[in-house]
């Protein structure tokens, strides 16, 4: 994750590209996801292979999925959430501050109201 996206969705690298694409699916996808939606997100998010191999945040989402398993899919809302711990122990072990993980604060970072990225 590339501390630029903190306040941006610009990135210059693969982490801050990576989180950007994992972010955005998220706030993107449906609040309560039917069986078939579950599915596509089940193999989106769990077989999601992490490119982000150097620097401070190297394998930061797979030592995720690894320590506290695959994100949930079962509600935008505990994906989000899980998201934010995943990011934020990536930033703590990087030396940065970390983001308040709240759903509304995410919303409204991940997902404009116009839908416009």
């Amino acid at each position: 994750m590339s501390a630029s996206l903190q306040t941006s969705n610009e990135t210059t690298d693969i982490c801050g590209a990576q989180w950007l694409l994992l972010w955005t699916t998220a706030a993107y996808s449906p609040e309560v996801p039917n069986r078939d939606e579950k599915e596509a997100l089940e193999t989106f998010f769990h077989k999601f292979q992490d490119l982000c191999r150097d620097g401070p945040y190297a394998h930061g989402y797979s030592r995720a999925v690894k320590e506290h398993g695959p994100p949930p899919v079962t509600s935008r809302r505990e994906l989000m959430l899980w998201l934010c711990t995943a990011e934020n122990r990536c930033l703590k072990a990087a030396g940065l501050a970390t983001n308040r993980c709240r759903y509304f604060d995410l919303m409204s970072r991940w997902r404009y109201a116009d839908g416009y990225l």
